[in-house]
């Protein structure tokens, strides 16, 4: 098959000329809805059709959720040039800190036991290490504006900011402390700390990276052995380091193409540099520019419109294009009305909506349905700051909603504890503050709030928590008194059981709430080394009170947005699209709205270059670009709103110049005038949503959480409920990453007991247990641990030692597509190789830090239908994603140095794939039943927060039975423990 002439019908005469250019360097300048993801994957599809091997390429992409789409778009591209769409998984298409990460664990197995700390995460390490990081004078030397000491969560969020600033700047504390010793002196302390407690951010991974590439270091410099293209999306949003990154895999690689649009430069105010995109050309001066002008999205009157307003806005600050619109479907509608005030422009949303709800609709591919909740958005450009008159922006427009009874998804932080149910279980905690609450303190929370909110509250119940947890939050703390402790997600189940949760019947939106509850509790515990006392669970209760609300969004974790009409700001609705969009809140000093300069706390002099390239504050040009994005999202009805009083507004607002910009001879002004012309009223039609054509990013745990029992991983997965922490976490990981660094030690032959006991000694780490403060002659549980992990990999080197004559050990990454889903993991390969290095086969080995006992195939408590699943689909991968044929898979249970030999044969391989494909088709359905046993409830982790009433699914097809060991090098079949381990009814 001639794949230059399959993608020449693929794509557009614009993007194949993109997808195929043979430069070095090439940009696509891809307008809004142009087909830029599209154009990327015809480039992958081209290049390895072209002879690269898959996993030369590196495609980084925004955010996972894009790299998703990307995946499905590139695996369309290979199919259509008659190539095999598995060989996505052996390529690298995600955002740029995962790669990094990756690198990491593959420069030191170290970093594998090391803990990503997002923005929230981050905010709690602070909190727990304040003492350490010597934070009190930044509070002293900062005053407010009133000459007080800078308050407390203020002075956290501004460290956090600089130590994000000074990695993405590359920066170090001592560049810092020349022009601030204070902050110099808290960011180092803050690496050290970090460092120390083997915890990372996505800011430092990066760095990291960039500084062992720079050093040339060897073991980073063959993470980029394999690279042949670099490929990047959403270019006009990269940061600095993350440019540093690009240049330097640039050059190790063969290609470097970026596709970005610079009108949709939206993150400057994080520290995105639209200077990347504006100058690739003079960076790269023999680089191509190829522009992708057809939008594929939006009427002809949005697409003129929109263009016109990024031409005038930006003038000379923007790259120059026109875009035109491929198609003119009609009924459409281009609107631009102003209110008296806000509760009219609410009123006349929620009616037109009311409206168009229903009515015919006519897809890009010619079907024909009619709309439904999920087709129209409102967006705005902040969705959570206060009104006048103390109400959120988003408020009058949620309420006019729900007035007309149309159901709304608010994609805004800050929501949580404005809800009855998280709020209840807060005050709860709350409660638990100062001293244990007594009987009147507990009955009056019942009766105002728990009660209401979780009907099938147990008073009895309740109050045995609270007399129980208030003797363990306020223990004595006294010499030779043993500190107790605590888990405040225990806390949550218990709260949880008391109040009936498993029997109230919540709809998903509350599930989300408390699984979000459950999310900031587990933040709190993975980052703590401990809960030990009433302070510590004081720290708790603060971060709850003052920081959790307002930055954690309730997000159920389902594979498509549900079917309601999108509340949301601008930022979130990026690379989303609707049929009718709603611009609100458009007013003079609202969009746009008062600039917003640099107020970090690094000093100016030493990102001036950022501060001059317009990162790390909000302009003219980055609002007009907000705008513009806003306006885009909309294919066929757009509304720009705004109006004249502002609730709790002394003086009326004028007409925001960007409505006032908009023009086309399309555009109406007249639609709130009952002389003028009738709004466009298409015809009705059944309601159908869109095809969802996603699929389910997933790993091997979830799916096999789901195969043990569907509601389980509703409650894990789809709601986000998390399990306590138990003191000994990450002592499994720890082994594991001890035995990866003992083959990246040790790659010419065995070490002997003593060095493999060294390495994995000097690298133990455990986050939640102390070491001894006299580790020789008092050792404790973190003591008895590390000597534990000494001994299981001094005895693997041992019992062993073949594994390392003419063997390698990696851990390779893979994802393997499926049918509906990509399946993501790190498969243990052990590679025999020749003299010459090449591969002549290969195994399967899954490390497991566990005990087999004298039968370890008929030890019930290893699960050995998931460890099978689990080598088989990893035989799949290493085959299908790598090529590397996978002969023999095992077991190797690490605790007593067994290793179990698992079938990997087609047959066995087959009916694994068959099981995850049934349970992807049953997840994207919805299909959550509980299916309850006694020995799997004793080991469940949701056990308080589930009746155990057994559900059938809703589907009657089984899956087929799995290929287990029998301990005979033959075979026993047995089907998933969701049918073969369940309590009848």
């Amino acid at each position: 098959m001639d794949a230059e002439q399959v993608l020449k019908g693929w794509l557009t005469t614009e993007q194949y000329a993109a997808a195929v250019a043979p430069e070095a360097e090439v940009l696509a300048l891809a307008g809004a809805g142009a087909g830029k993801s599209r154009t990327l994957a015809g480039r992958v599809a081209h290049k390895v059709a072209a002879g690269s091997p898959p996993e030369s390429i590196v495609a980084f992409t925004f955010s996972e959720k894009a790299a998703e789409q990307i995946k499905t778009r590139v695996a369309q591209a290979l199919e259509v040039c008659g190539l095999n769409p598995v060989l996505v998984g052996g390529m690298y298409i995600g955002t740029i800190h995962a790669w990094c990460r990756r690198v990491l664990g593959e420069m030191d197995a170290r970093y594998r036991q090391f803990d990503v700390l997002d923005e929230m995460q981050f905010l709690v390490y602070l909190i727990s290490r304040y003492p350490r990081l010597n934070i009190n004078p930044l509070r002293d030397e900062r005053l407010t504006a009133r000459g007080g000491r800078r308050p407390y969560f203020e002075t956290l969020r501004q460290l956090s900011r600089a130590w994000h600033t000074m990695n993405d700047e590359l920066l170090d504390p001592a560049q810092v402390a020349t022009e601030d010793p204070s902050l110099g002196d808290s960011l180092e302390r803050l690496r050290m700390q970090l460092e120390q407690d083997n915890f990372i951010d996505f800011s430092l991974m990066q760095r990291l990276v960039i500084e062992a590439l720079e050093a040339r270091l060897p073991d980073a410099a063959q993470a980029l052995v394999a690279l042949k293209h670099v490929l990047v999306d959403e270019y006009q949003d990269v940061n600095v380091v993350q440019e540093r990154l690009i240049a330097l895999m640039h050059q190790h690689s063969e290609t470097l193409f970026v596709v970005g649009d610079d009108d949709q430069a939206i993150y400057g105010w994080r520290g995105a540099d639209v200077t990347n995109i504006l100058e690739f050309e003079r960076r790269y001066p023999a680089a191509s520019v190829h522009k992708l002008l057809t939008n594929f999205r939006s009427t002809e009157a949005i697409v003129q419109a929109a263009s016109d307003f990024a031409a005038q806005e930006l003038g000379a600050a923007r790259l120059p294009k026109q875009l035109k619109a491929r198609m003119n479907h009609t009924p459409r509608e281009f609107a631009v009305l102003n209110f008296p005030d806000r509760a009219a422009e609410a009123a006349f949303i929620a009616e037109r909506i009311s409206e168009l709800m229903g009515t015919e609709y006519q897809e890009g591919d010619g079907t024909v349905r009619g709309l439904t909740p999920a087709d129209f958005a409102i967006l705005m450009r902040s969705t959570n700051t206060a009104e006048q008159d103390g109400t959120k922006r988003h408020t009058a427009y949620v309420r006019a909603l729900a007035a007309r009874g149309i159901t709304y998804d608010l994609n805004a932080g800050g929501q949580l504890f404005e809800r009855a149910q998280p709020a209840a279980v807060r005050s709860a905690f709350e409660l638990l503050r100062n001293a244990s609450p007594n009987r009147t303190a507990v009955d009056q929370l019942f009766h105002s709030e728990l009660h209401p909110a979780f009907p099938a509250a147990d008073l009895a119940r309740v109050r045995a928590i609270f007399a129980d947890w208030g003797r363990r939050v306020h223990a004595p703390v006294a010499p030779g008194v043993p500190r107790q402790r605590l888990f405040p997600q225990q806390l949550l189940h218990d709260l949880l059981e008391a109040m009936g949760f498993a029997s109230c019947g919540f709809d998903d939106g509350i599930l989300a709430d408390l699984g979000t509850f459950s999310r900031i509790l587990q933040d709190v515990e993975s980052v703590y080394i401990s809960i030990d006392g009433s302070s510590r669970f004081g720290e708790l209760l603060n971060f709850l009170q003052n920081v959790a609300g307002d930055g954690y969004e309730t997000d159920t974790q389902m594979l498509s947005r549900p079917d309601a009409v999108a509340v949301s700001t601008v930022h979130k609705a990026k690379g989303l699209e609707f049929p009718v969009v709603f611009v609100v809140d458009v007013e003079h000093m609202r969009f746009p709205g008062r600039r917003h300069s640099y107020d970090g706390w690094i000093p100016q002099p030493l990102i001036q270059q950022a501060l001059d390239n317009g990162s790390y504050q909000t302009g003219d040009a980055d609002q007009a670009r907000l705008f513009y994005t806003a306006i885009t999202r909309a294919e066929r009805f757009l509304y720009v709103t705004g109006a004249t009083s502002l609730p709790g507004a002394k003086r009326v607002s004028r007409v925001s110049r960007y409505a006032a910009r908009l023009a086309h001879p399309e555009l109406r002004t007249d639609l709130l005038d009952p002389t003028a012309p009738p709004r466009v009223s298409p015809p009705a039609a059944v309601p159908r949503r869109r095809g969802d054509q996603s699929v389910l990013p997933t790993t091997y745990s979830q799916i096999h959480s789901y195969l043990r029992c569907p509601h389980s991983y509703k409650l894990s997965v789809v709601s986000g409920f998390s399990p306590p922490i138990p003191e000994l976490f990450g002592f499994g990981r720890a082994v594991h990453a001890a035995v990866g660094k003992v083959h990246q030690v040790y790659k010419g032959g065995a070490p002997n007991s003593a060095q493999a006991r060294a390495v994995a000694e000097d690298m133990f780490h455990l986050k939640h247990v102390a070491p001894s403060s006299d580790p020789v002659n008092r050792p404790g549980a973190y003591e008895r641990a590390k000597a534990k992990a000494g001994e299981i990999v001094s005895s693997y080197v041992r019992d062993f030692g073949t594994d390392f004559e003419r063997k390698r050990q990696v851990e390779l990454p893979f994802e393997v597509p499926l049918k509906g889903a990509v399946i993501s993991g790190a498969i243990d390969l052990l590679l025999n190789v020749d003299g010459s290095d090449k591969i002549r086969d290969a195994a399967v080995i899954d490390f497991k830090t566990m005990e087999g006992g004298p039968e370890p195939v008929n030890n019930a408590d290893l699960h050995w239908e998931d460890l099978s699943l689990q080598v088989q689909l990893y035989g799949r991968g290493a085959d299908e994603v790598h090529g590397v044929n996978a002969r023999t898979g095992a077991v190797h249970l690490l605790k007593d140095g067994q290793r179990i030999q698992v079938p990997v044969d087609p047959d066995a391989i087959d009916a694994a794939v068959s099981n995850v494909e049934w349970a992807v088709g049953r997840i994207r359905e919805g299909d959550f039943p509980r299916r309850p046993s006694k020995r799997k409830c004793e080991g469940c982790d949701f056990a308080k927060i589930c009746s155990k009433k057994r559900e059938g699914f809703a589907a009657q097809t089984e899956p087929v039975e799995l290929h287990l060991p029998d301990g005979q090098a033959g075979k026993r079949f047995l089907k998933i423990t969701a049918f073969s381990d369940v309590d009848q009814a």
